[in-house]
């Protein structure tokens, strides 16, 4: 071998550890600046919430056969939805992504009213908080340069008339985001010299503190509990990825999974368990991995964690399962749009029991895409976004 191939093999090695130094110093080490409080998000008002009442089970012998009704709750494309109970009610609150309007429908498909006149036109993305009184509205403006986020409360109209959104406008060019599960915070991604930095803040966008940066740029964020932030780096079959967890308050933070191709998760909010798949070139597998304990499980059907959402109690999780995969690159050719997916809904338990509740593609008579699932907490009711339509549904999977 020669000399100078000697010397470039040499310095091509130092480049590569000093790269991982500088990550993990970032990731780990690196000390935040905060930033000085002030402000506080106004009360909630008219809410919606998680369960007003403990489900009713009903006994064995009463339980009798049910067929699962799938139903359409808009006619339009939405930017986002809620899910939640008022007067023992399951009931869904929603944005319209071409008006911004929000309006409220019963899971069952029944009374739905506008609930404000606000107009923001092309919403593409309605971030809620569980009360369903207060959302982070996402808009590009006409320069399809700049991003917006408005973060508003659905202020309710008196004697009966609609009633508005009501709020400020958050720092400019937000990449993510994700409110806290109590509905009080906002934590928040920037770029910062080529990187990130990621801000915890009210709802208003006071109170802010610097608590995370990365020079990494692309991550997903998501708070499913209120102890502790996920970070995932943006998915795509061309690399590996990796998840990490944050302390909301400290902003300390911990690496989940690494070294997975295509990799994209969806955390339990109750247990240390984490649902995730790895893919490549048309071929995609879903794992349960226990951070407790390292095991990785099967987990019993093939798709994507984005279709899918974990119950209540975090002992099962529901799914929309392609009937079949295209050739492609996933999931970079199912997020871009250029495979859409054929669903069924399936359950699976932590015990590992799998079960089809309904093919809702064969139902609707057309392909339904399933995206942003979400349970009621009686297991009763599915809601989620047909990604090809944009439009919203219900599945109620027992009386």
């Amino acid at each position: 071998m020669s000399r100078n191939k000697k010397i470039l093999i040499t310095f091509g090695v130092l480049l590569v550890v000093a790269v991982i130094a500088f990550l993990v110093y970032y990731f780990f080490f690196r000390s935040v600046t905060p930033i000085p409080d002030g402000g506080d998000f106004p009360p909630p008002g008219d809410e919606i919430t998680p369960e007003d009442k403990p489900p009713v089970v009903l006994p064995p012998e009463t339980t009798g056969a049910f067929e699962p009704i799938l139903r359409q709750l808009s006619k339009v494309p939405i930017a986002g939805s809620v899910l939640g109970t008022k007067g023992g009610k399951a009931i869904v609150r929603y944005q319209d992504r071409a008006t911004g309007n929000i309006f409220e429908i019963g899971a069952e498909g029944e009374g739905e009213k506008r609930l404000t006149n606000t107009t923001i036109p092309k919403v593409y993305e309605a971030l809620w908080s569980k009360s369903g009184t207060a959302l982070i509205s996402r808009y590009v403006r006409e320069d399809s340069e700049t991003i917006e986020s408005f973060s508003a409360r659905v202020s309710p109209g008196v004697s009966g008339a609609e009633g508005e959104l009501k709020g400020t406008f958050l720092p400019r060019d937000i990449l993510d985001g994700a409110i806290s599960p109590d509905g009080t915070s906002f934590f928040y991604l920037t770029e910062d010299r080529g990187g990130v930095t990621g801000v915890r803040s009210d709802l208003t966008g006071s109170a802010r503190t610097q608590i995370w940066t990365s020079p990494v740029r692309e991550w997903l964020v998501s708070w499913p509990a209120q102890n502790k932030i996920f970070l995932l780096s943006k998915p795509t079959a061309l690399a590996d990825g990796l998840l990490l967890s944050l302390d909301p308050q400290g902003g300390g933070s911990a690496l989940i999974l690494r070294n997975i191709q295509g990799l994209t998760a969806l955390p339990n909010p109750t247990r240390p368990e984490i649902l995730y798949s790895s893919s490549g070139e048309s071929e995609i597998s879903l794992s349960l991995f226990n951070s407790a304990t390292g095991d990785r499980t099967p987990a019993g059907v093939t798709t994507l964690p984005e279709k899918c959402a974990w119950n209540k109690g975090g002992d099962a999780f529901y799914c929309g399962v392609p009937k079949t995969f295209p050739p492609g690159s996933y999931p970079d050719a199912w997020y871009q749009g250029v495979i859409p997916f054929e669903d069924e809904v399936w359950s699976v338990t932590s015990s590992g029991e799998t079960k089809r509740i309904l093919d809702i593609s064969d139902k609707r008579g057309l392909p339904i895409d399933l995206t942003n699932p979400e349970i009621s907490p009686d297991d009763k009711f599915l809601i989620f976004t047909d990604k090809v339509s944009g439009t919203l549904w219900s599945l109620q999977m027992k009386e």
